[in-house]
């Protein structure tokens, strides 16, 4: 009987989540907070898909809010673990991060403006107008790289208060991320130029050194895109911002 016991128990410990390093430490994952991407209240969707997502997979986590930049240089040097969601190709330049193979949303990044209205051909085509980005944004930051006129700020809200004041004629950042803050702020009379200027997807960075977490979470998401929860998560928080229009 004492024999079986051991047996047993060994058993359920070998079926207890396992945690990523002793004494349970959590991983770090820094974002610089974009509602509805991620937010300070973690009601964003990254925030409820990674609560999900590293819940089944045994995995304690933390999002840490941190400037833009910051959050990269941050997870490059192992002071951090990683990145909640970036494009990829970042590991290029940031040579001790390592992503995720599955994407964890789309995004879309797009013009708005109050005054001007033009068609998005391309970066050459915002030339002639003061455009505003934010810091650490590299996307943007790359695309627009070439700008005659080109303004960094620190926060989102930044960018569409110097919109709102005329300070810039023209805002780039991601579509949803847009819509939240306009209605946020209550700005008005501002609107969205078409097409998209830039289109893809984001993916979790990690630091190398959990490089090994990587295929599991992977595996995990596609798991979730199949059974519905990664769909749930995003009706639930984007799906109010899909059909929006700013006026």
């Amino acid at each position: 009987m004492i024999k079986n016991g051991v047996f047993l128990l060994l058993f359920l410990l070998l079926c207890l989540p396992v945690r990523v390093s002793a004494g349970d430490a959590p991983l770090v994952l820094n974002t610089s907070a974009f509602p509805p991407v991620t937010s300070y209240d973690k009601s964003g969707f990254l925030d409820l898909l990674y609560q999900e997502l590293f819940a089944r997979l045994g995995i304690a986590f933390e999002i840490q809010i941190l400037p833009a930049e910051r959050c990269l240089q941050n997870a490059n040097a192992g002071i951090d673990d990683g990145d909640t969601c970036r494009i990829a190709g970042l590991d290029n330049t940031y040579t001790n991060l390592v992503r995720t193979t599955e994407a964890v949303m789309g995004y879309e990044m797009v013009v708005f403006s109050r005054e001007r209205d033009f068609p998005v051909t391309g970066p050459e085509s915002l030339a002639p107008y003061a455009l505003g980005i934010v810091t650490g944004w590299k996307i943007l930051e790359r695309a627009t790289g070439e700008h005659p006129a080109r303004i960094s700020v620190d926060t989102i809200d930044q960018l569409f208060m110097m919109l709102d004041q005329g300070r810039i004629e023209i805002a780039l950042i991601d579509r949803l991320v847009g819509l939240d803050a306009v209605k946020r702020l209550g700005i008005k009379g501002i609107r969205i130029l078409s097409p998209p200027l830039l289109t893809g997807d984001w993916f979790l960075y990690l630091h190398k050194k959990h490089q090994s977490l990587i295929p599991r979470i992977d595996g995990e998401l596609r798991k979730m895109k199949q059974d519905g929860s990664y769909g749930r998560i995003h009706r639930q928080v984007l799906d109010r911002y899909e059909q929006a229009i700013v006026r």
